[in-house]
């Protein structure tokens, strides 16, 4: 019995062995795009150095994001990890509707090609969602944020998407992209 264990075992990894070697490209990756991957992170370590803008290291180790106040809001509450918070946003690529580069890093959020909103005023619901459920670049900003800030956020691919990029339903993010947010936090609705 013992025999037919071990065979059994070794049949089994081997088929999964197989399932993993095969050309099918059923993962999720999508391709790396060189020229794109050079221009976010040189968009991000650019704008590093651009006057106004901060950078708040990621708990998770994995970089930093760069932030300019827009509006200093009234709370004083804290937001924490395991917080609910409402917010409005949007998020927008370093390259126009056209998939022209910005060079003007101040003009993104104005002439930068918007892959998700939720804004005020469209009169847009706010995003209502705990802080840990985020990509690592808002969870890193929304933990220093209050209610009523309004921040320009930039978030390298580290904390984004990564290197494997992001395809769900209309949108795509392409693997290194640098997102670029305009966010608002609204309110706590829990700590």
């Amino acid at each position: 019995m013992n025999k037919y264990w071990h065979i059994a075992c070794v049949m089994c990894g081997l088929l999964f062995l197989f399932a993993s070697c095969s050309d099918d490209n059923s993962n999720n990756y999508l391709p790396v795009d060189e020229a794109w991957k050079a221009a976010n992170i040189e968009a991000f370590d650019k704008r590093q150095y651009d006057d106004g803008m901060e950078y708040i290291n990621s708990e998770s180790g994995n970089g930093k994001i760069l932030y300019k106040v827009i509006k200093k809001g009234e709370g004083t509450r804290t937001i924490y990890y395991t917080s609910v918070v409402k917010c409005y946003y949007k998020g927008c690529l370093i390259v126009d509707e056209d998939g022209n580069y910005i060079a003007d890093r101040d003009s993104v959020l104005a002439r930068g090609k918007v892959f998700d909103s939720k804004l005020e005023e469209n009169d847009d619901e706010p995003l209502e969602t705990t802080v840990s459920g985020l990509i690592d670049g808002w969870t890193t900003a929304l933990q220093h944020m209050h209610e009523g800030d309004e921040w320009e956020l930039w978030v390298p691919y580290s904390l984004g998407y990564g290197v494997s990029g992001n395809s769900s339903g209309s949108v795509t993010i392409n693997p290194y992209t640098t997102l670029v947010f305009r966010v608002k936090v609204e309110s706590i609705v829990s700590q």
